[in-house]
């Protein structure tokens, strides 16, 4: 048997360093989109504090086994559920929305880490089923599992979340070897459950809805929109430079330093300069993680990296998807780019489980 440290000669610096270049160059962005705004003074600075957390939370989940959270993945599903109950009856509210538990220091959101929790407890709890992939009650047990905490996120409300924690459960399905019969029975299933839910969303999530659909019913909604669009167009292939976005910084483009910080990249540093090389180092980090994911034996670890790579993908697909109006604003911000404390240190403890399996990935290796 290795020696215990002997493991952190497979930690993937490269994962890290990609992970740390997104971050700091989402800092340095966030610095241009909140100039002029005396509310964000500071934010970068608070930022960076985040960022300096994250990595120190990272090595952290690194240095323990995952197979020891897969093995208490009941008490971590439990814990997680416990949190949403906690939000609910004594939540922090804000933007028309109850999710974040004050601590007093800062707001935590308990499904910002649950999105990180999610693949670990599934992630088990799917492996130890592996036998029964085929059966269709296996599929629904799996749905009422994710079920339970999406009720709870879903009354708080919020739907982009919701939904960030079904795509995750559909990406470990996938690879665990869902039938394409319950595939097609889920999509019928899905398609019903919109026409169900869609009544019940809040005010403010059907006007997101019916201004992407039509732009005309809602000006205000759309008007955010429409400034997003012009900073992206304006922006062209080299940018107007770093502090001359005019959308940001003359006021038009809101929630700029979260939901709509592609758009300021977009239109500082234009594609080459600001999409480019956000989405390719996003682009490098997915492959690094689904590297881990087809090298590693345990299904469990497997389907951890790919709940981690299913949450990082869609996230970015949806915020650069609202930012160009293909997609509904749903409040999904750009990871390691957008501001917001708890989401960049839920961020790398995620990193941190990628690592942990990377580098216990050969079974006769543990510490």
């Amino acid at each position: 048997m290795n020696k215990t440290g002997s493991v952190w000669r497979y930690f993937d610096i490269w994962l890290l360093l990609a992970v740390v270049l997104l971050n700091i160059y989402g800092i340095l962005m966030i610095r241009s989109a909140i100039t002029g705004a005396p509310a964000f003074v500071g934010f970068e600075q608070q930022q960076m504090i985040w960022m300096g957390i994250g990595l120190i939370a990272m090595f952290i989940v690194a240095s323990i086994d995952y197979r020891i959270l897969t093995s208490a993945h009941w008490f971590i599903y439990v814990g997680l559920i416990a949190l949403l109950i906690v939000v609910t009856l004594i939540g922090t509210a804000g933007n028309e929305a109850n999710r974040w538990i004050n601590l007093g220091f800062f707001n935590f959101q308990p499904s910002e880490l649950g999105r990180v929790l999610i693949p670990v407890t599934l992630g088990a709890f799917v492996a130890a089923r592996q036998n029964r992939v085929n059966s269709f009650s296996n599929t629904f047990i799996t749905l009422f599992y994710m079920g339970v905490p999406i009720l709870f996120i879903f009354t708080q409300p919020d739907l982009g979340m919701s939904i960030l924690y079904m795509v995750i459960w559909f990406g470990i399905m996938v690879v665990a070897g869902l039938p394409l019969s319950h595939f097609v029975a889920l999509g019928i299933l899905g398609f019903a459950a919109i026409i169900i839910v869609y009544p019940n969303l809040a005010d403010y999530q059907q006007a997101r809805i019916t201004s992407f659909l039509d732009p005309e019913s809602d000006l205000e909604q759309s008007r955010n929109i429409t400034a997003a669009l012009v900073a992206i167009g304006s922006g062209g292939w080299w940018g107007k430079g770093y502090f001359n976005g005019t959308q940001s910084q003359l006021g038009f483009l809101r929630v700029q330093h979260t939901d709509f910080i592609f758009s300021v990249v977009t239109e500082e540093m234009g594609f080459f300069f600001g999409a480019l090389i956000v989405l390719g180092l996003m682009a490098f980090i997915l492959l690094r993680i689904l590297r881990v994911a087809s090298i590693t034996p345990d299904p469990a670890g497997r389907y951890i990296c790919v709940g981690i790579a299913t949450m990082l993908f869609f996230q970015t697909l949806v915020s650069v998807g609202m930012n160009t109006r293909l997609l509904p604003v749903t409040g999904l911000t750009l990871p390691f780019v957008s501001y917001g404390g708890s989401a960049l240190v839920t961020l790398y403890i995620a990193i941190g489980l990628v690592q942990s399996v990377l580098m216990r990935h050969r079974k006769q290796e543990f510490g």
